[in-house]
């Protein structure tokens, strides 16, 4: 026993003397990149380095570097020419890709990250409505490095589960994984600020279309067990209530129908009421509201489950559902079959009143 940890205590101090050791005073650290395609089939390699003002040590501002070439690899031995400092991506936790390149395929520059020792699997990609050097280039973040603001923006509301969790490794994994699609969020810029309009769904690793903040919320009702997500009812005279979940459970089942896989999807939600525009009466019409709530998710849930059918994506990951419930289960038969699917959506909504108000 004693043999064997000292082994282990030498093999450790080996192997840590096998690591490159750099001091960060010598190299240029840098925490948001962007891709963007180019001419000639070539791609425009973006990134934002911090620089501490010399006069101004508590202020930072942004060093832009931008290059176009056939690799990326190529763009930063290109870069480093340029540099007193050589360029390190030891913290890049934010890649922004723009929208003409994401409908070409992102997969080329998805493995220079994954074969990246240095590079995080927890850090964050999304696409860009527009250029992603456009978008570095904005001055939307004048009191915070800009690849911070864009690291806490997309990580905030990933905690708070506004955001639909979706970091390299599981983009990666949605995309070598069989019957399903991976998506991104989707950043705008508008007037200088940056937001999140949405999620840019792909069919592999082509960018095909997106979807709006409201269709997100209920493609998280959809994809996984969510919390607060906030719905809006419309009542019978025009005005509308405001419903937001407590706690939702969604249950996919399949059940087979003259050889035919059916899937099943069965969502309960608990939900709040937290602002009204209508004189209602609880006793009277929270039932009302209740079922109004259940036929508006039923009905747009299945617009949208119907348009990624029509398009042939599956971010829902349905197919690979199917496929741990199924005997030889087959790709391209599920492919060829996906857009007719028969898909069903049963919806239960448990309300109550929220806050003080009886």
């Amino acid at each position: 026993m004693n043999r064997c940890l000292f082994l282990l205590l030498v093999t450790c101090l080996l192997l840590t003397a096998c690591v490159k050791q750099q001091i960060i005073d010598r190299i240029t650290l840098f925490i948001v990149c962007a891709f963007d395609d180019a001419t000639n089939n070539q791609i425009e390699f973006t990134i934002a380095a911090p620089k501490v003002l010399s006069k101004k040590p508590d202020s930072i501002s942004n060093q832009l570097l931008s290059k176009v070439a056939h690799t990326s690899v190529n763009i930063k031995e290109i870069m480093d020419f340029q540099l007193t400092r050589p360029i390190n991506p030891g913290k890049l936790s934010v890649i922004l890709f723009g929208k003409d390149l994401a409908e070409k395929g992102l997969v080329k520059e998805i493995d220079v990250a994954l074969r990246d020792a240095q590079a995080s699997r927890r850090m964050f990609l999304a696409v860009v409505d527009g250029d992603a050097k456009t978008m570095l280039r904005a001055n939307f973040s004048p009191d915070e490095e800009k690849g911070m603001f864009l690291f806490n923006l997309l990580n905030s509301n990933t905690r708070s589960g506004l955001l639909l969790k979706q970091n390299l490794h599981e983009f990666e994994y949605a995309l070598s994984s069989k019957g399903m699609d991976p998506f991104l969020p989707l950043l705008k810029l508008e007037n200088d600020h940056v937001i999140i309009s949405g999620l840019a769904l792909f069919k592999d690793d082509k960018y095909v279309r997106s979807i709006n903040e409201k269709e997100m919320g209920l493609m998280k009702l959809l994809k996984k067990n969510a919390n607060q997500v906030s719905c809006e009812v419309k009542l019978d005279d025009e005005s509308y209530v405001t419903v937001r979940s407590s706690n939702t459970k969604v249950h996919y089942r399949v059940s087979n129908d003259k050889n035919a896989e059916n899937v099943i999807i069965n969502l309960y939600m608990k939900g709040e009421i937290n602002e009204s525009r209508s004189d209602y009466s609880p006793s009277q019409d929270l039932q009302a509201i209740k079922k109004g709530l259940e036929n508006e998710i039923t009905t747009t849930g299945m617009q949208l489950i119907d348009s990624f059918k029509k398009e042939g994506i599956d971010p829902l990951g349905l197919g690979d559902f199917v496929r741990s419930r199924t005997r030889n289960w087959n790709e391209v038969e599920w492919e060829e079959g996906y857009r007719t699917l028969n898909v069903q959506l049963n919806v239960a909504v448990n309300l109550k009143e929220m806050g003080i108000k009886k």
